[in-house]
C-alpha cells in the first residue's frame, strides 16, 4: 500500500519518494517562511536577553547603591544614638568602607563592561 501526500508518497517499507518537480515553489515558499519565522524568533529573543540584562544592571546598582547607603547610615546613627565611640566608627568606616566600595566596584564592573561575557548583546559588536 501506498500512502501520498502532497509532494511525495510513502512505500510500504517505509522509504520516502519525492514525487515533486525540482525547484517546487510551494517547497520553497516553506523554506523561506520557516527562514524569517526563525530570524523573527531570534531577534525577540535578543530583544527579551537585552531587557533582562538592563533589568539586571538597574538592580545591580539599586542593590549596591543601598548596601553603601545603609553602611554609612548604620554608622551615622550609632554615632547619633550613642551606640558607638567615634574612634569606633573611625575605624569601622576605614576598615568597611574600602572593602564596600571595592566590591561595589567589582560587580558594577562586571555588569557595566569588564563582564561583557555575560552581555546579550556583545555578539553585536563583533560582527
Amino acid at each position: 500500500m501506498i500512502r501520498k501526500h502532497r509532494t511525495g508518497e510513502i512505500t510500504d517499507d517505509g522509504t520516502w519518494v519525492d514525487r515533486s518537480p525540482p525547484g517546487n515553489r510551494e517547497l520553497i515558499a516553506r523554506g523561506r517562511e520557516l527562514e524569517l519565522r526563525e530570524r523573527q524568533a531570534e531577534l525577540e529573543a535578543r530583544k527579551a536577553a537585552r531587557r533582562h540584562y538592563l533589568r539586571m544592571q538597574k538592580w545591580v546598582l539599586i542593590g549596591v547603591g543601598a548596601l553603601i547607603l545603609l553602611t554609612i547610615l548604620t554608622l551615622i546613627v550609632g554615632l547619633w544614638v550613642g551606640a558607638l565611640s567615634p574612634s569606633l566608627a573611625t575605624e569601622l568606616a576605614r576598615t568597611m568602607l574600602p572593602i564596600l566600595l571595592g566590591a561595589a566596584a567589582t560587580i558594577v564592573g562586571a555588569f557595566f563592561g569588564a563582564g561583557a561575557n555575560i552581555n546579550p548583546n556583545r555578539f553585536d559588536r563583533d560582527q
